[in-house]
């Protein structure tokens, strides 16, 4: 295995080859100094998709939205029009609230992304400076301190992955949800179920649709609402074909088939009827839109998009199958997406053949995009926008089609996720990279103990460690670079957990190994000498504590700068350890030096800054 270990990052440690993100404790970060102040929200700050350019009814719904002043959660059927209503909604309260801000919330990861969005939208200087964690903090804390803004969390599956954030903001704004559920909301807000829409009003839909671009025969579009279910979106789909092609929806219906009222396969088959004239016009539309199905709804960004698909594209709009948008993203209806993604040996446009297929093409798209140097600020934009993307292709495809590429690539997502402190997202990630790892490689290829080793540096678990160590000692050797990383990833998970007794001896030796292999002045040594020294004071051995902190800080310094973050981190922590010791002037010395060159490297926010911060006002009193 020696020889094919690479890592990134001053602190990166790796296995594997590809596996160079493994975490090794906090990330530090230099910020800019126009993202020191205060957080700012700009005056006129929307962020709500148009989701439907014709809307009818829904007035009593709508009069419910302005009075209730508490959460509430508009439920129902898929494609019943929960998003249209709310977003409508919502651009018209955007005179009176500020900022009024759409949050993708199918996973608590999306609920996450979509606040980090809300906070780099904020402040744009920290796009690519601070990790997803810390911008979502910080959207958190602007929330909970600020009154008259809205947030719309669209499509909410668990409840339990938005009663964190609604109990840190409850009261100061208004939160609108959409769910399918119905249940598990009492005491989280009130729910407003949403029917389908009446005769009346979708017929009135039809007919806004149709004749859109100019006059239209529509005569039967009474029977053809009520055999579409009068399913807003169904009606809509009809009625942009009818109006596109000039046919009557008398003739459509004899085409469309079925019985009336049911609502999934009328979907389905308003789609056949579209996708049958699309083939003639364009045969790339169904290719492209059974392609779409494999990604999330909302914003699928240009870079999963293929080269030449333009034209396709604006087929799909124009028949009300997909939302184009202004930053060259689409959106897709999450019930088209369904029917596109579920295979029929009936349907030219859902073969087997075909959706197995798309889903190849959609694995292909994702490993293309997905950055590779994931510890780079510069990539984290990018992977932020695939994340939602990404994880959504996970839960539609299952891990027994994986291939080497995804596998990979998964790694990279993996420790994307860590690198922004969501661990528990990164676990499942890197699990399903580890199954695909096994089952392509074998458990004893030194591939896969890469993954298991990021795997573990994500749990933290020092059980999961200790196994791994064996393994790798067993496959490779005790002095082999990657069994020694992995050594140390036991010791930091240690650290984390605060679980020392009967290890700290392992700890030691990790130390005293890599001193011997790469040298006492070798950045990985005097890091884990670092590392160690946090050991020893939670084993509550000051002394020794203070002695390995000295001569790491002092390696650290010497070998990087006193500026550096690496020897920051060392400074601030063995300043705290001189406390404990008895050592108060030199402490104090310490951290008054420190807090300037923190604030200015760091930033006035950071958690290094607070801690030396809070330290001197101890102090003081």
């Amino acid at each position: 295995m020696s020889g094919g270990v690479s890592a990134s990052g001053e602190r990166a440690v790796a296995a594997g080859g590809d596996i160079g993100w493994v975490h090794t404790g906090d990330r530090v970060t230099a910020l800019p100094t126009e993202a020191l102040g205060p957080v700012v929200c700009p005056p006129g700050l929307v962020n709500v998709p148009r989701k439907a350019a014709h809307f009818v009814g829904r007035g009593e719904e709508g009069d419910l939205l302005d009075r209730e002043a508490e959460t509430v959660v508009i439920s129902g059927l898929g494609g019943v029009g929960k998003s249209s209503l709310a977003a409508r909604w919502a651009l018209r309260q955007a005179a009176e609230r500020n900022p009024v801000w759409w949050i993708t919330a199918e996973s608590r990861a999306d609920v996450d992304a979509g606040l980090a969005g809300l906070a780099a939208a904020m402040q744009p200087a920290l796009i690519d400076v601070l990790p997803q964690e810390a911008l979502r903090e910080r959207a958190l804390q602007w929330l909970s301190a600020h009154d008259g803004w809205l947030l719309v969390l669209d499509n909410v599956t668990d409840p339990g992955d938005v009663e964190g954030l609604l109990a840190r903001t409850g009261g100061r704004g208004r939160v609108v949800v959409t769910s399918r559920t119905t249940d598990a909301w009492y005491g989280i807000g009130r729910v407003l179920t949403l029917p389908v829409l009446p005769a009346a009003d979708a017929v009135e839909l039809f007919a806004r649709v149709a004749t859109h671009a100019g006059p239209r025969d529509t005569t039967g579009a009474e029977r053809l609402c009520e055999t579409l279910g009068q399913l807003p979106l169904a009606v809509e789909i009809a009625a942009a074909y009818c109006g596109r092609t000039a046919t009557p929806p008398l003739d459509y219906l004899a085409e469309l088939g079925g019985r009336p009222g049911d609502v999934e396969a009328a979907v389905a088959r308003t789609l056949r009827v579209t996708l049958d004239r699309l083939a003639a016009s364009d045969p790339r539309a169904g290719e492209l839109l059974r392609l779409l199905a494999w990604f999330g709804p909302d914003r699928i960004p240009a870079l999963l998009l293929p080269t030449g698909a333009r034209h396709a594209l604006g087929e799909l709009a124009a028949h009300s199958m997909v939302t184009l948008h202004e930053d060259g993203s689409v959106s897709v209806h999450r019930l088209v997406q369904a029917a596109a993604r579920r295979a029929d040996p009936g349907d030219p446009h859902r073969e087997p053949g075909m959706v197995a297929a798309a889903r190849k093409m959609a694995e292909a798209a994702i490993v293309e995009a997905m950055p590779r140097d994931i510890e780079n600020p510069v990539r984290w934009e990018t992977c932020r926008v695939l994340v939602p993307h990404i994880e959504a292709y996970l839960r539609h495809a299952g891990e027994e089609g994986d291939s080497e590429q995804l596998v990979r690539t998964l790694v990279a997502v993996g420790g994307y996720f860590v690198t922004n402190a969501a661990p528990e997202v990164a676990a499942g990630v890197l699990e399903r990279a580890l199954a695909g790892a096994e089952r392509l490689h074998g458990t004893r290829h030194p591939f896969t103990f890469g993954v298991r080793l990021g795997l573990v540096s994500a749990v933290g678990s020092p059980e999961e460690a200790g196994a791994l160590i064996r393994d790798m000692t067993e496959a490779f050797g005790a002095d082999d670079d990657g069994t020694l990383l992995a050594r140390r990833t036991l010791l930091l998970t240690s650290r984390k957990t605060g679980r020392v007794e009967g290890t700290l001896a392992l700890h030691e030796g990790v130390v005293a190994d890599l001193t011997r292999i790469l040298g006492p002045g070798h950045k990985h040594t005097l890091g884990a000498l670092a590392d160690l020294a946090q050991i020893y004071m939670l084993a509550n051995r000051v002394s020794d504590a203070v002695e390995a902190g000295s001569f790491a800080t002092a390696g650290l310094w010497s070998l990087l700068g006193g500026e550096h973050v690496e020897t920051l981190e060392a400074r601030v922590y063995l300043a705290g350890m001189r406390m404990v010791a008895g050592e108060n002037d030199r402490a104090v010395a310490d951290l008054r030096v420190l807090l300037p060159v923190c604030a200015r490297v760091l930033g006035e926010e950071h958690a290094y800054t607070s801690l030396v911060t809070k330290a001197l006002a101890e102090i003081a009193t």
